[in-house]
């Protein structure tokens, strides 16, 4: 299994990580294919050599409503069989040094809790209510105070990506974006995680703050199918 996730271990990092933290229930693990579930999230996580290989182990499949696949020849298949509605097409970064990134901001930074769920959800519209009550109840979700006013937060989804980040309009364009996410890069690796996050192709402001912070960016895009 491993094995074959290394061979591009930037694409597949999303899956080593989710093998590493143990939250994976492994489904097939060949010379030619990974296929996963992700326990947290729910997330069926593919990766195949051949659309041959990818529709058998789809086709044992009973179910599914999210599913992250990482050869665009598998997307059209699964939209299909389980009639699904959206596909954000996404490259993988990752930062793959183990060194910290050095803390520039003046902001405080500490997790949120169930007591900031509105405001969360009257500024973040991607995730259901259930899925930030799992994120506040797990302290998955930080967020970044100037004179003991939020500003924005981030955190990590379900899965275990970096994402969520939202910086409040009266606030933007003053850093406090890249101030959370060096937050959360070194938090990850205070817990002897790697940080990444998947960016969608065409979020070019993302995708520069990512290469401003040192992480590596992948050629090979992947797919979220939901």
């Amino acid at each position: 299994m491993i094995e074959y996730l290394i061979k591009n271990r930037l694409l597949h990092i999303g899956m080593l990580e989710a093998i590493n933290r143990n939250s994976a229930a492994v489904l097939y693990s060949e010379d030619h294919g990974v296929l996963l579930k992700e326990k947290i999230s729910g997330a069926y996580m593919l990766s195949v050599e051949s659309f041959d290989k990818g529709k058998s182990l789809i086709d044992a499949l009973n179910e599914g409503n999210l599913f992250l696949v990482h050869q665009e020849f598998m997307t059209d298949y699964i939209i299909k069989k389980f009639n699904l509605a959206h596909k954000l097409e996404c490259f993988q970064a990752s930062y793959m040094s183990k060194n910290k990134l050095k803390v520039k901001s003046e902001l405080e930074i500490r997790p949120l809790n169930i007591k900031q769920k509105e405001v969360i959800l009257e500024n973040y519209n991607k995730l259901s209510e259930e899925e930030i009550d799992s994120l506040l109840n797990t302290e998955s979700l930080f967020g970044g105070y100037k004179e003991d006013k939020l500003v924005g937060f981030i955190g990590n989804h379900l899965e275990g990506s970096i994402g969520l980040l939202e910086i409040f309009p009266a606030y933007r364009r003053l850093g406090y974006g890249e101030a959370l996410e060096v937050y959360m890069v070194n938090h990850m690796l205070e817990k002897g995680r790697v940080p990444f996050g998947h960016i969608e192709i065409d979020n070019d402001k993302s995708i520069a703050l990512q290469k401003k912070l040192g992480f590596t960016l992948s050629k090979d895009k992947l797919f979220w199918l939901f």
